[in-house]
C-alpha cells in the first residue's frame, strides 16, 4: 500500500499590531522570500530556499508590509506553513553561561 500523501498547510492567520488578522500564504511568502535579504543580526530566522533569513522581515514583507504583532507571531506563522526556525541562543561572555531573562525583560520585549 502506498503512503498517503501529507497533508500542508497553506495558508494561516497572524495577529498584526493593530491587534486585527491578516491571512498569511504559503505563496506569498515564497515571493517575500525572493525579496528579502539574509540578515545574521536577527535572532529568529527561518529556512526558505536554503536561505536564512529573518522570521520578522519575511512575514512584514508577505503581508506587503503590515507589522505582525511580535517575533514569536510571525515565527509560528512560518512554522504552521512548514518551514524550519532558527533561534539564536545568546551566551554571558563572562560566565559562559546561557543568559536567562526576566519575566520582566521578557514581557517588554514583546511590545
Amino acid at each position: 500500500m502506498a503512503p498517503e500523501p501529507m497533508s500542508r498547510t497553506t495558508e494561516t492567520r497572524v495577529r498584526l499590531q493593530d491587534s486585527s488578522y491578516a491571512v498569511l500564504a504559503l505563496a506569498d511568502v515564497a515571493v517575500a522570500a525572493l525579496h528579502t535579504p539574509e540578515d545574521e543580526k536577527f535572532d529568529v530566522l527561518a529556512v526558505v530556499g536554503g536561505r536564512n533569513l529573518p522570521a520578522l522581515l519575511l512575514v512584514r514583507n508577505a503581508l506587503k508590509g503590515r507589522e505582525p504583532f511580535n517575533t514569536n507571531v510571525a515565527e509560528i506563522a512560518l512554522h504552521d506553513l512548514g518551514f524550519s526556525i532558527l533561534v539564536r541562543r545568546r551566551f554571558d561572555n563572562a560566565t559562559g553561561e546561557p543568559v536567562r531573562l526576566t519575566r520582566e525583560q521578557i514581557n517588554s520585549s514583546s511590545v
